[in-house]
C-alpha cells in the first residue's frame, strides 16, 4: 500500500488523457490509492492548460501525443506558468523520440505505456515526497523569516540593537536597529569593529573597548555598563552595553552583545532623582522650621509654668490674705470681690495646666503598641456613667477596634470625643452614643456619634482650635478650658490620621478620624 499525502499537504494533480477508458481507470486507480490527493483530468493540452490556469497543481501527469494540443507544448506552457510545477510524462514506447524535448523543458520523471500501476504508484510517491519536502522547508523557512520578522520588532519596540563580532574577521554583524540606535539607515556604512568604537562618545571608547576585549576571558563575569553612542548630527544616546563571549559549533568565537538605548529611562531616573533631592531639602527645611517653632513653644511653655507660676501664687496668696481681711470687713462687696479674685485665679491655673498639656503633645515620644478602641471605649462609659448615675445615656460601643498606637495618648483622644458627647446630650431626656467605624474609600474610619444639640457646620474650623467654644457660656454645666477637642485633634495627627465632625444643629454631631496603620514610635520633632 502506498503512503497517503498528509492531509495538511493539500497536493493536487492533474491527469492529461485523450483515451477515456484509460483516463477513468488511472483516475480510480489514484482516487483508491491517494484518496488526499486532489484530481483534475483533461482530454486535451489546451483544457488542461485551462484547468491549470484555474487550480495550479502542483503535479500535471500527461499524455505525449494528444489532438489539439501535443502534451510537449502543453507542458512548457505550464513550465511557463510556474516553473515549479512536477510533470510526470505519460509515452509509449513508439513516442520516445519526445522525450529529449521533454527533458529539455524540465520533465524529469516519466512511465511507458501500457501503465504498470506499481511503477506509476513508485514515480508518484517520489513526486510527492518531493512536493512534502519543498513544502517542509517551506514551511521552515516561513517560520524563520516570522521569527527574524518578531526579532526584528521587538528591537525596534524595545530600541535594543544587537550585534556580533567574528574574532578572526574585522567585520561585524549589525542588527537593523543597531544602525537606528546610532543615528543611521540600516547597511549605510559598513559595519566594523572601528566603525562600532566610532559610534561611541571618545570618553567612553576605551570602556566600550575593555568590554569586548576582556569578554574572551572565560573567568571574568559577563556585566553591562552604561555608554553614550554620540549620533552624525551631534545628539548623545544612553545605552546599556552587555557583552558575552560565543562560540560556534563549527569552532569559530567571537563576541556577541546588545546596546539597549535607555535614554528616555536615564533622563526620567534623573528627574526623579532631582524631584527626590528637592522633596528632601524641603523635608529638610520644613523639619527645621518646625523644630524652631516647636523650640520656641517649649520656650513659652517654660515660661508659662515656671515663670508665671510665681507671680500667679503670689496673686493666689494676696486674695487669700484679703479674704481673711474682708471676714470683719462691713462692706458689702468687699469679700464678694475677693471671691471673685479666687476665681479668675483658678482659671488662669487651670488655663496653664492646659496649655502645658496641649504643648506636651508635640514633645512627647509615642510608644506603639496594639490598641483594642473598643476596650477603651466601653471604660469611659463606665466612668462617665459612675460621675453621673442619674442620667440616661445608652452606650452602643462596637467590638473588636484594634488599631496600632499610643494606648495611653489614644485613650486620652477617645476620652475627650467621649466627654464631648457627654456634655452635648446632657439635655436629653435619653442620650445616645455610638462607638464604631466604617470604610471610606478602603480606609478605616472610626467615629464618635451622639444625639445631642448638635452643631453649626460653618462653626466646624473653630471645634479643633484651643480655648474655642462655638456654644455660650453657662450654656452646658461645664467648666472646662476648651482644649479637649484640640488635645484629640493633635493626638490624631500624631498618628498620621486626620480629625472631622459633621453635624446639625439639633440633630447630633459625629466625630470621624482616622489613624495611620503603622505610626513610626518616638518623637520626629527630636534631632537624632
Amino acid at each position: 500500500m502506498k503512503e497517503e499525502a498528509p492531509e495538511d499537504a493539500k497536493v493536487s494533480m492533474l491527469y492529461v488523457e485523450d483515451e477515456a477508458d484509460a483516463r477513468l481507470m488511472v483516475t480510480r486507480m489514484l482516487a483508491m490509492n491517494y484518496p488526499n490527493l486532489t484530481l483534475y483530468s483533461a482530454d486535451n493540452g489546451l483544457d488542461a492548460l485551462q484547468l491549470y490556469r484555474e487550480h495550479t497543481p502542483e503535479i500535471v501527469m500527461t499524455d505525449i501525443n494528444m489532438p489539439v494540443m501535443d502534451g510537449i507544448r502543453m507542458s512548457r506552457e505550464m513550465k511557463t506558468l510556474n516553473p515549479e510545477v512536477l510533470i510526470i510524462a505519460v509515452t509509449a514506447h513508439s513516442d520516445t523520440s519526445y522525450l529529449l524535448s521533454a527533458i529539455e523543458i524540465g520533465v524529469h520523471h516519466y512511465v511507458l505505456k501500457p501503465l504498470n500501476y506499481q511503477e506509476l504508484f513508485s514515480v508518484l510517491d517520489k513526486v510527492l515526497e518531493q512536493i512534502a519536502l519543498k513544502q517542509l522547508v517551506s514551511a521552515q523557512h516561513r517560520r524563520l523569516a516570522q521569527s527574524e520578522r518578531q526579532l526584528t520588532a521587538a528591537q525596534r519596540i524595545a530600541h535594543l540593537g544587537s550585534w556580533q563580532w567574528d574574532l578572526d574577521a574585522e567585520n561585524m554583524d549589525w542588527s537593523d536597529e543597531m544602525y537606528r540606535i546610532c543615528g543611521l539607515e540600516p547597511g549605510s556604512i559598513p559595519a566594523t569593529y572601528q566603525a562600532f568604537l566610532e559610534r561611541f562618545h571618545p570618553e567612553d571608547r576605551n570602556e566600550v573597548s575593555d568590554s569586548l576585549q576582556g569578554a574572551r576571558d572565560p573567568h571574568r563575569q559577563p556585566g553591562h555598563k552604561f555608554v553614550r553612542v554620540l549620533r552624525p548630527e551631534g545628539a548623545q544616546r544612553i545605552v546599556r552595553l552587555d557583552v558575552e563571549w560565543a562560540r560556534e559549533p563549527d569552532g569559530v568565537a567571537g563576541v556577541i552583545g546588545t546596546c539597549h538605548d535607555v535614554t528616555e529611562l536615564k533622563q526620567a531616573e534623573q528627574q526623579v532623582r532631582s524631584l527626590t533631592e528637592d522633596l528632601e531639602r524641603r523635608v529638610l527645611q520644613r523639619t527645621s522650621l518646625l523644630q524652631a517653632t516647636v523650640s520656641e513653644l517649649e520656650n513659652f511653655s517654660y515660661f508659662v509654668s515656671h515663670d508665671l507660676r510665681a507671680p500667679v501664687a503670689r496673686l493666689e496668696g494676696f486674695y487669700t490674705a484679703l479674704l481673711e481681711d474682708c471676714s470683719a470687713c462691713g462692706h458689702a462687696n468687699c469679700r464678694q470681690y475677693a471671691e471673685r479674685s479666687a476665681n479668675v485665679v483658678q482659671q488662669i491655673k487651670q488655663i496653664m495646666d492646659a496649655f502645658n498639656s496641649l504643648t506636651h503633645l508635640a514633645r512627647c515620644a509615642l510608644t506603639i503598641k496594639v490598641t483594642d478602641l473598643s476596650a477603651q471605649a466601653h471604660e469611659i462609659a463606665r466612668r462617665l456613667t459612675a460621675d453621673a448615675p442619674d442620667r440616661k445615656v445608652d452606650f452602643v460601643i462596637a467590638e473588636g477596634a484594634r488599631v496600632k498606637g499610643d494606648p495611653e495618648l489614644l485613650g486620652k483622644a477617645l476620652g475627650h470625643l467621649f466627654d464631648n458627647a457627654w456634655k452635648f446630650t446632657s439635655k436629653n431626656e435619653r442620650g445616645r452614643i455610638e462607638f464604631g467605624w466604617t470604610d471610606q474609600e478602603g480606609v478605616r474610619t472610626y467615629f464618635v456619634r451622639d444625639n445631642g444639640v448638635g452643631f453649626n457646620m460653618k462653626y466646624a474650623e473653630k471645634l479643633f482650635q484651643p480655648f474655642q467654644t462655638i456654644h455660650a457660656p453657662g450654656e452646658f454645666d461645664w467648666s472646662g478650658t476648651g482644649i479637649g477637642l484640640a488635645v484629640a485633634h493633635s493626638i490624631v495627627l500624631r498618628h498620621g490620621g486626620r480629625l472631622w465632625a459633621e453635624g446639625a444643629v439639633g440633630q447630633g454631631a459625629t466625630f470621624y478620624f482616622t489613624l495611620e496603620p503603622n505610626p513610626e514610635s518616638g518623637s520626629y520633632l527630636k534631632e537624632a
